[in-house]
């Protein structure tokens, strides 16, 4: 009867040792579980920073070229104006030169005319000459206007890449 009580205690312990090694089989599972879904967000992490150093890269690069262009629209701008300025004071010049040359040729009457004349065609070139630069100026506005847009508009996805790179975390 000692064996059979022996054999029994055997069995016993033998059970408890099967349920701890289910138990154990059980969390051996779930950790490595756990490993494979740790591998799998270190993997995804390592995608999502690379794809934002990209984006950053993108963005940087973007930044450049848009303050190239700013850079040469300025450039440009101030050629035109001045190459506009010195148009306009040749025309002046040479508009003055032929207004004198008449008013000497003329007589007093003919010279008021003249002058007159030549006061309303100043006049309607600065008027004209206001309104270009006016015109220029819009313009040059509206395209300023949209690259600050354009550069909101990087600013802001950056921002979407940098907000989405630490909600990931």
């Amino acid at each position: 009867m000692t064996n059979l009580s022996k054999l029994d205690e055997t069995i016993s312990e033998l059970e408890k040792q099967a349920e701890i090694f289910k138990n154990n089989n059980k969390l051996f599972e779930k950790v490595t579980e756990i490993i494979d879904q740790i591998y799998k967000g270190v993997s995804e992490l390592k995608q999502g920073n690379s794809n934002f150093k990209e984006l950053k890269n993108e963005i940087r690069q973007s930044l450049i070229t848009l303050n190239e262009k700013i850079e040469s629209l300025e450039k440009n701008n101030e050629k035109v104006i001045e190459s506009l300025i010195s148009s306009n004071k040749k025309s002046i010049r040479e508009l003055e030169d032929t207004v004198s040359s008449k008013i000497e040729r003329f007589s007093s009457d003919i010279q008021v005319t003249i002058r007159q004349e030549r006061t309303q065609l100043q006049e309607f070139l600065q008027t004209t000459l206001t309104n270009a630069i006016s015109d220029f100026e819009s313009k040059n506005r509206e395209q300023i206007n949209q690259v600050k847009i354009l550069l909101i508009l990087l600013i802001v996805m950056f921002c979407c890449a940098i907000g989405y790179y630490f909600f990931l975390r």
